[in-house]
């Protein structure tokens, strides 16, 4: 995996991560980072000027700039399709990341960008679940904005569907295989 950043890390010495995919389950990430989670807080979040795509042969989304993807798919730009809608997770040890690393090798690139809080963050066991999977852009409120981690396609855009990805969908037909 490259690394096209540093890390910002806090005073506490924690990262905060920005999670679109198969990552925001919490059992999926409990299931990648070896341990509980109990240090971990999580929010609804949304970032701008990415767009998440399904991969070719695969259960799990890639994110690629907007401008990539219009490119790309010869799509036009919307301000509803222009913004993916994740989690913010925050306490994160080093550990943590260096497990997140793995998992995400080979196929991106860890960067620093800037993700709109939808909530206040809660216990990674108190999250609520429709929270994440709601994708209406209707009524969203965007509580403050900050830095986080997150994993950005870094293969070749033809390993990609123009089609989106969706957490709902992944839910509901393959948590039980990754979970």
């Amino acid at each position: 995996m490259s690394d096209t950043t540093n890390i910002t890390v806090s005073e506490r010495g924690t990262y905060s991560a920005f999670f679109y995919g198969t990552l925001l389950h919490p059992k999926v990430l409990k299931r990648v980072i070896r341990n509980t989670g109990a240090h971990l807080k999580i929010s609804p979040a949304i970032l701008e000027g990415y767009v998440r795509h399904k991969v070719l042969w695969a259960d799990f989304p890639a994110i690629i700039s907007s401008t990539q993807s219009h490119e790309t798919f010869q799509t036009e730009p919307t301000e509803e399709g222009d913004r993916v809608r994740g989690s913010y997770v925050s306490g994160l040890t080093a550990m943590d990341i260096f497990f997140l690393d793995r998992f995400e090798s080979g196929l991106y690139a860890r960067e620093m960008v800037d993700v709109c809080l939808l909530a206040e963050p809660v216990d990674l066991d108190d999250v609520d679940l429709g929270a994440l999977i709601q994708v209406s852009p209707e009524n969203i409120t965007k509580m403050r904005t900050t830095y986080a981690l997150t994993y950005v396609w870094s293969k070749p855009l033809s390993q990609l569907k123009a089609e989106p990805w969706s957490f709902a969908e992944f839910v509901h037909t393959k948590l039980d295989n990754w979970a």
